[in-house]
């Protein structure tokens, strides 16, 4: 082969290269939307402290089961994830690769759980991080990874073993130090996962183009299966809905749910 002929294909190959980068940025989109409470706005009452009183009782914990704005009504901690089959390989987007093996940290801050929904991915490592001035214990009970009870000392922090599957609901995080410290913890595969924020607002970003099923979850409610979006009823069995995903944002807009629901 000439040298000439040499330079021509690398050219080609080059361009086809720098053409498939193209395509493939542009065959991600985004899902958002805002999940509002429909109905008188809940009480958060303080919670009954029985242990390290003089410590946990300067933080006022309340309960954080059902957190709603009192200005725009928006439930903070709805978690929605990418539906997936066991064993199912999904295109995750480049930006993601960063993060895949990172520490998650899930802190017993002010006597309770930071975040109170925590998101990890299999591969990532959960640090267990206390800034207390009181001992804690932080237990999960998993369906598909070995349970954990650990306790972590004031100041100190513990990692824990990499889980190796995906979960396919979120488990429960308790300390049995003090009972009134529950949060939830959710393991995927995929990186796709949010939660909602004190406002309501959600967005899965960087999703493969086309269509999809999430699932939309809340701790009191468990699957949301029923809402109001545009004045109109929807149902969503098993709290799943089909997504079509575009290059440009998929907005579910308000998705209402009624008080009786949770």
């Amino acid at each position: 082969m000439s040298r000439v002929t040499g330079t021509r294909l690398s050219l080609v190959s080059l361009m086809v290269a720098i053409a498939s980068t193209v395509a493939i940025a542009d065959d991600w989109g985004t899902v958002k939307g805002r999940f509002v409470f429909d109905g008188t706005l809940p009480e958060r009452p303080k919670l009954v402290l029985n242990k390290d009183v003089e410590f946990c009782g300067k933080h006022e914990p309340r309960t954080e089961k059902l957190v709603v704005h009192a200005g725009d009504r928006g439930i903070a901690n709805v978690v929605i994830w990418l539906d997936t089959k066991p064993g199912e390989k999904i295109a995750i987007h480049p930006s993601f690769e960063e993060s895949a093996s990172a520490k998650i940290r899930l802190s017993n801050k002010g006597c309770r759980f930071d975040p109170h929904v925590c998101v990890l991915r299999t591969g990532q490592t959960l640090m267990i991080e206390n800034s207390d001035q009181v001992d804690h214990n932080t237990a999960a009970g998993l369906d598909r990874n070995a349970p954990f009870n650990d306790l972590t000392p004031a100041g100190k922090s513990v990692d824990r073993p990499r889980f190796t599957q995906s979960e396919k609901l979120p488990a429960q995080v308790q300390c049995a130090i003090h009972p009134w410290m529950i949060g939830w913890l959710v393991v995927k595969d995929h990186p796709y996962v949010a939660v909602t924020d004190e406002h309501g607002r959600f967005e899965l970003k960087n999703l493969p183009v086309g269509e999809h099923t999430i699932v939309v979850w809340h701790e009191l409610s468990g699957v949301v299966q029923e809402v109001t979006r545009n004045g109109k009823t929807e149902s969503w069995k098993r709290g799943k809905v089909t997504v079509r995903v575009s290059t440009e944002a998929t907005d579910l807009g308000d998705v209402r749910v009624a008080s009786d629901k949770f």
